[in-house]
C-alpha cells in the first residue's frame, strides 16, 4: 500500500518514471505495465455478460409466454366434471334418492 502511495506522489512530483523497473509488476500481478491489457479483457468480459445476460432474458420471455398460455389442468378438470354433472342430473339425482330410502 506505501509503495503506491509513493509512487503516486513520485507521479504528480513528476520525479520517477512510469516505466521505471521499479515500479513494474509481473505479469499481471497488478503493475502498471499490463493496464491496457487487463482493462481490455475486462470490457471483453463485461461485453460477453451483456450478451449472455440478453440471452437469459430473451429465453424467461419466452418461458413466461409459454407458462401464460398453459391450460390450468385442475379448473379444466372443475368444468368438466361441472358438465357432466350437468348432463347427467337425473340420473345423479335418482341415485341420490335411492340412496336415501335403502
Amino acid at each position: 500500500m506505501s509503495d503506491n502511495v509513493h509512487y503516486i506522489e513520485d507521479l504528480f512530483r513528476g520525479l520517477k518514471d512510469t516505466n521505471s523497473d521499479q515500479y513494474k509488476g509481473g505479469g499481471d500481478g497488478g503493475g502498471t505495465d499490463m493496464i491496457e491489457h487487463r482493462v481490455g479483457r475486462l470490457e471483453t468480459q463485461v461485453d460477453r455478460l451483456q450478451s449472455d445476460m440478453t440471452d437469459v432474458k430473451a429465453a424467461l420471455a419466452r418461458i413466461e409466454t409459454k407458462l401464460d398460455s398453459k391450460i390450468d389442468y385442475k379448473w379444466l378438470t372443475v368444468y368438466v366434471l361441472g358438465i357432466i354433472a350437468v348432463i347427467m342430473r337425473s340420473e345423479i339425482a335418482s341415485w341420490v334418492s335411492s340412496m336415501g330410502t335403502s
